[in-house]
């Protein structure tokens, strides 16, 4: 489901405080508790109520507890149980909408919605939709949409950006959110996917510093760390201060790994002792740690060991680079044999990768987006 969207459960209790009467009262109460088994059953054999008003409540409240229990299908069906009852109602149309689309009934979620009336979720729901139909393009233009009749609201550039970025469109993703960061100065979550799109485009120090920068911002946002810790483990090179302070209050393993990179530019033996004994406490399944290990042995040309740690880290994480590395490992202990193996690995890998770009970039051939 697309960021963008309020959840069926969620929504259909906004306007559900009409029913007042026990035991409905007592089933809202359960269902904002998020109770849904509990009030499932206590509406079972109540009769629906005659007022209108009424009515349309009662079919929001078993579409939500429906939601609630996983069953989109029945959900759709209360919430168009209501909307019969109203069917010019904004609110009921974008309800139904978004039931609909979590039921997978596409059609009719886009009808709803593109009914719903000029407002920015409306177009918000509608991108979800049309992503949900692979209509990338149009999913892209209703979140511009969106974010055009509500410009404050940093929900709905994220979720043009995150289509953009989804589908590769790079460029104009990095437009989205350099434009947008200024104005929400405090947003983690922006920062962090400008630094996926700035390192999907092939700029690494952007993305770096746009992720440490994210971090600042929001020192709770764990995604950042994460993305971060991937570039930084990705590259031999030590890391920017920034970078490093960020990671080292993060996770002591991939502050090891950090403090080994700076360790060998500096070529200051003490603290490659540091953090190769950080490295050595984390776990035994840890792949950082391992893999880590085996580039540290490597570079003090302790090929025996190195091989040991590196073997673990291609069982544990075997990625093409790190198949090329134990290659490289086998080949400096003269295993040729074992190397070739390796080498073949990696390039199954990176052809596995390659396909799947290309399928992608098919998919992409009409994807020409310009930000306004």
């Amino acid at each position: 489901m697309r960021r963008s969207l309020i959840p069926i459960a969620t929504f259909a209790l906004m306007t559900i405080s009409s029913l007042a009467q026990s035991p409905l009262e007592r089933a809202v109460t359960l269902t904002r508790e998020k109770r849904y088994a509990e009030a499932h059953q206590l509406l079972q054999g109540v009769t629906e109520p005659a007022d209108t008003a009424q009515r349309i409540a009662f079919h929001r409240l078993k579409a939500a507890i429906a939601s609630g229990l996983g069953d989109s299908k029945i959900a759709a069906g209360e919430i168009r149980h209501a909307l019969e009852l109203a069917p010019a109602d904004s609110g009921l149309l974008l309800a139904t909408a978004i039931a609909e689309l979590q039921a997978g009934l596409l059609d009719d979620a886009l009808q709803h919605a593109r009914s719903a009336g000029a407002t920015a979720q409306a177009q918000a729901v509608v991108g979800d939709i049309q992503e949900k139909r692979g209509e990338f393009v149009e999913a892209a233009k209703a979140y511009q949409g969106a974010v055009a009749l509500a410009p404050d609201r940093e929900q709905y550039r994220i979720a043009l950006a995150l289509e953009l970025v989804e589908h590769q469109s790079f460029t104009p993703a990095i437009a989205v959110l350099q434009q947008a960061a200024p104005l929400f100065p405090k947003s983690g979550k922006l920062r962090t996917l400008l630094g996926i799109a700035q390192y999907g485009e092939g700029d690494a120090a952007g993305a770096e510093k746009s992720l440490a920068e994210a971090i600042a911002a929001d020192p709770k946002l764990e995604p950042a760390y994460a993305y971060l810790s991937h570039l930084a483990l990705e590259s031999s090179a030590a890391p920017p201060d920034e970078v490093l302070k960020a990671l080292c209050n993060w996770n002591p393993t991939v502050c090891s790994a950090m403090k080994l990179r700076l360790a060998r530019e500096r070529d200051d033996a003490k603290l490659r002792g540091e953090a190769i004994a950080g490295l050595k406490r984390a776990p035994p399944n840890d792949p950082v740690a391992r893999c880590e290990l085996g580039r540290a042995y490597e570079w003090t040309e302790q090929f025996a060991a190195a091989r040991t740690q590196m073997e673990e880290c291609v069982r544990l994480e075997p990625s093409p680079q790190n198949h090329y590395r134990l290659g490289l490992i086998y080949r400096q202990l003269g295993l040729t044999q074992l190397a070739d193996q390796e080498m073949a690995l990696r390039k199954k890998a990176m052809d596995n990768m390659s396909e799947d770009a290309a399928r992608r970039a098919q998919a992409l051939q009409t994807f020409q987006f310009v930000i306004k």
